[in-house]
C-alpha cells in the first residue's frame, strides 16, 4: 500500500486523494504492509506478525499530497 493513492474526507467533509508514504502505529515500533495485511516485528518471536483486529485502531499512515503537504490518518478514514 505504500506508494498507493487513497481518497479519504479531513475534518470539512472534503474529500481528497493522497499517496502513502508511510504506516505508523501507537502500540507496535515496527509495522507495515505485507501481502495486503498489516504486520508488525515481534521481538519474543523475531519474525512479522498479523496484526490483530483489536489492534487496527492504533494504526494510522502518512499521506502526501500533490502539493507536498502531508497528512495523518487512521485506516477507518479510507475511502473505498
Amino acid at each position: 500500500m505504500i506508494g498507493e493513492m487513497v481518497k479519504f474526507k479531513d475534518y470539512c467533509d472534503e474529500v481528497y486523494i493522497s499517496k502513502v508514504v508511510g504506516i505508523f502505529s501507537d502500540k507496535h515500533e515496527n509495522v507495515k504492509f505485507l501481502d495486503k495485511n498489516v504486520v508488525y516485528w515481534s521481538k519474543k518471536g523475531k519474525n512479522y506478525r498479523k496484526l490483530k483486529e483489536r489492534d487496527m485502531n492504533s494504526i494510522y499512515l502518512e499521506l502526501e499530497s500533490t502539493r507536498g503537504k502531508t497528512d495523518f490518518i487512521t485506516l477507518s478514514e479510507i475511502i473505498t
